[in-house]
C-alpha cells in the first residue's frame, strides 16, 4: 500500500513540472533543491521546479498563479504584481494598461486600467510641477507649500508671494532712546548675526509671537537675552554683592595689555586681558589656576584666586573672586571674548526683572508687547535655557533657518 502511494505521488509530481522522482535514502541522493521524504526526492525550493512552477509546502511543484516579475510575461507586456496579470503595452507610458499609478509616467494616473494624463496630488507630477485641479502645471509662481517658493516668500492660495511683514535680515543696531524701534516694530528685535563672517553683525528679526508663519528660509525662534545685571566675574552673579571680598593680590604684566584679533590686528571691542597661569599669581611658578587681569592699556592688574586656599578663612573661591556666605552656582557671568564686562544669566523669572510700559508708544520697554500706561500690565519675562545659555525670553522672531545665512536668503 505504501509503495502504491509513492508511485501515485511520483506521477503527480511529474505532471506538475518536477523531475524530482528518484528514490533515495538521504538528501544527498537528491539533486539540488530537493530533499528525501519517504524514500522519494521531493522539491524543497523553487530551484527543483521547471520554469513557471514553484515548490509548495507539500514538496510538489505547481504552476505559479500569475506573474511575479516582468520576466514571467511574454511579448510587449509587463507584470502587475498586485493582480499577478500580464498587462499589454509598455509600463510608464501613456495609454498603456495599468493596475497601479506606479505603472504610469509622471503627469499621468491609472484610470479604468489605462494610463491617462492627470494627477491626484503633486506627487504624481514631475519635479517642479504642481497638481492644480487634476492637472500638472509648471506655471511660474505656482506652489503647494512654501518650499516651492523663493527665500522670503510664502505660498498663499497656490501662488508664491513676497512676505512684506517686516525687514527680514536687515542690518540694525541696539534699541536706544533715540532709536526705540531699529527694526520697524516694537516686537521685531535686533538679533546677533553669528552665522557668517562679513555683513551686518546684527540683523532684524520679525515678530512671530502670535503664531505668524515665517516665509521660506526662516523659522520662528525664541529671542533670549541675558539679565540687566552687569558683571566681570561669576562671583558677581553667584554671591551677594556685600559678600565679595576685594582683590588684594597685585600683578604686573611684562607689557601693557593690548588685546588682538586672531589675525594679529587690535581688537576694538576688547576691554582687557586675562593671562591664565601668570607666575605672580601662582606662587612664582608659571602655570596654575590663577590669572592676572588687567584693563586695556595697563600693565598693572590683580590676581584672581584658583582655589579656596587663596582666600581668607571662611571664604570660598568663586569664579576667581573670594566670596563669603551662600553661593548660587546656577548663574554665570557671560561676556564676549577679551571683554571683562558682561551680564549675568538668570536662574528664576525674578532674575529677569519686571518690564515697564512706555507711555509714548503704549508698548512694554523690553518685550514690545502692547500695554496701558499706569496699568502695570506688561507680562512677566520667563527664564529659559540651560547653563551659560540660560537667559530671559523676551519674544519670538523669524530668523534664518539653521544652515542658512542672511547673505544666502537675501541674494538676488
Amino acid at each position: 500500500m505504501r509503495r502504491f502511494l509513492g508511485l501515485a505521488l511520483a506521477s503527480f509530481l511529474a505532471a506538475c513540472g518536477s523531475n524530482a522522482t528518484d528514490q533515495c535514502v538521504s538528501d544527498d541522493d537528491c539533486s539540488p533543491g530537493n530533499r528525501c521524504v519517504d524514500s522519494l526526492c521531493l522539491c524543497a525550493t523553487d530551484q527543483a521546479c521547471e520554469a513557471g512552477f514553484e515548490c509548495n509546502s507539500a514538496g510538489a511543484c505547481q504552476r505559479r498563479p500569475g506573474c511575479q516579475t516582468n520576466a514571467d510575461c511574454e511579448g510587449d507586456t509587463f507584470c502587475d504584481i498586485g493582480s499577478g496579470q500580464c498587462l499589454s503595452g509598455q509600463a510608464l507610458s501613456l495609454a498603456s494598461s495599468c493596475g497601479l499609478a506606479s505603472h504610469c509616467p509622471p503627469g499621468a494616473i491609472c484610470q479604468s486600467g489605462q494610463c491617462v494624463e492627470g494627477c491626484i496630488d503633486t506627487g504624481d507630477c514631475i519635479l517642479g510641477e504642481v497638481c492644480v485641479e487634476g492637472a500638472c502645471s509648471d506655471g511660474f509662481g505656482l506652489c503647494e507649500d512654501d518650499s516651492f517658493c523663493r527665500f522670503g516668500q510664502r505660498c498663499l492660495d497656490g501662488s508664491c508671494e513676497d512676505d512684506l511683514r517686516g525687514p527680514y535680515c536687515r542690518g540694525c543696531s541696539v534699541r536706544t532712546g533715540m532709536n526705540p524701534d531699529p527694526c520697524s516694530g516694537p516686537q521685531n528685535f535686533c538679533l546677533i548675526n553669528n552665522r557668517e563672517l562679513g555683513g551686518a553683525t546684527s540683523i532684524c528679526g520679525v515678530n512671530c509671537a502670535g503664531g505668524e508663519a515665517c516665509p521660506n528660509g526662516y523659522f520662528c525662534s525664541g529671542v533670549v537675552v541675558l539679565t540687566q545685571s552687569q558683571c566681570s566675574t561669576n562671583a558677581q552673579c553667584q554671591c551677594l554683592p556685600g559678600n565679595i571680598l576685594p582683590r588684594d593680590r597685585r600683578c604686573t604684566l611684562p607689557e601693557p595689555c593690548r588685546p588682538t584679533l586672531p589675525d594679529g590686528s587690535p581688537d576694538p571691542n576688547a576691554t582687557g586681558c586675562v593671562v591664565q597661569g601668570f607666575a605672580q599669581c601662582n606662587g612664582g611658578v608659571a602655570g596654575g589656576g590663577a590669572a592676572c587681569v588687567a584693563v586695556t592699556g595697563a600693565s598693572d592688574g590683580f590676581c584672581t584666586c584658583a582655589d579656596d586656599s587663596q582666600c581668607p578663612d571662611g571664604a570660598s573661591c568663586v569664579g576667581g573672586d573670594c566670596c563669603t556666605g551662600p553661593v548660587d552656582e546656577s548663574r554665570q557671568c557671560v561676556a564676549g571674548e577679551s571683554q571683562l564686562q558682561g551680564f549675568c544669566t538668570c536662574n528664576t523669572d525674578d532674575d529677569c526683572g519686571r518690564d515697564t510700559c512706555r507711555g509714548a508708544s503704549s508698548t512694554c520697554a523690553i518685550t514690545g508687547v502692547p500695554c496701558t500706561p499706569g496699568a502695570d500690565d506688561c507680562p512677566p519675562i520667563n527664564c529659559v535655557g540651560d547653563g551659560a545659555n540660560r537667559g530671559c525670553r523676551i519674544g519670538f522672531n523669524c530668523a534664518p533657518e539653521p544652515g542658512l545665512t542672511c547673505s544666502e536668503l537675501t541674494a538676488p
